[in-house]
C-alpha cells in the first residue's frame, strides 16, 4: 500500500505542470460556458511567460543540484545555459501577443 502511494505521489510531483494545465484548459472552458468573454491574446501571453519562468527556474534548479553533487562539468553549465535560451526564447514569443489583434474589414470593393 505504501508503495502505490508513494508512486503515485511521485508521479504526480514529477507531473504537475500537466495537471495544472488540464485544470486551467477546464477553468477557461468553464468561463466560456458560463458565457464570459476570453481575451485569448492574454491567455495566451501569460501562458507563454509561466511556461518560460518554469523552465528557467527548472534549469536553475537542476544546474544547482547537479553541480552540487557532482562538481562542475560542461555538460551541466551547457544544460544551464541552453535552457535559459530555451526559456528567454518561450518569454518573447509571449511579447508578440502584447497588443491586440486587429481585425480585418473587408470592404465592398475587395469583395469578389
Amino acid at each position: 500500500m505504501h508503495f502505490t502511494l508513494s508512486a503515485i505521489f511521485g508521479m504526480l510531483a514529477q507531473e504537475w505542470y500537466v495537471i495544472c494545465a488540464y485544470f486551467g484548459m477546464y477553468v477557461l472552458l468553464e468561463v466560456r460556458k458560463h458565457g464570459e468573454q476570453i481575451a485569448a491574446h492574454r491567455v495566451v501571453r501569460h501562458a507563454l511567460w509561466a511556461a518560460s519562468f518554469v523552465i528557467v527556474l527548472h534549469a536553475a534548479v537542476v544546474t544547482e543540484v547537479l553541480t552540487r553533487h557532482t562538481g562542475f562539468h560542461f555538460a551541466v553549465f551547457d544544460y544551464g545555459v541552453v535552457m535559459c535560451l530555451t526559456g528567454a526564447t518561450i518569454y518573447f514569443l509571449g511579447e508578440m501577443f502584447e497588443e491586440v489583434p486587429k481585425t480585418v474589414e473587408v470592404t465592398a470593393e475587395e469583395q469578389p
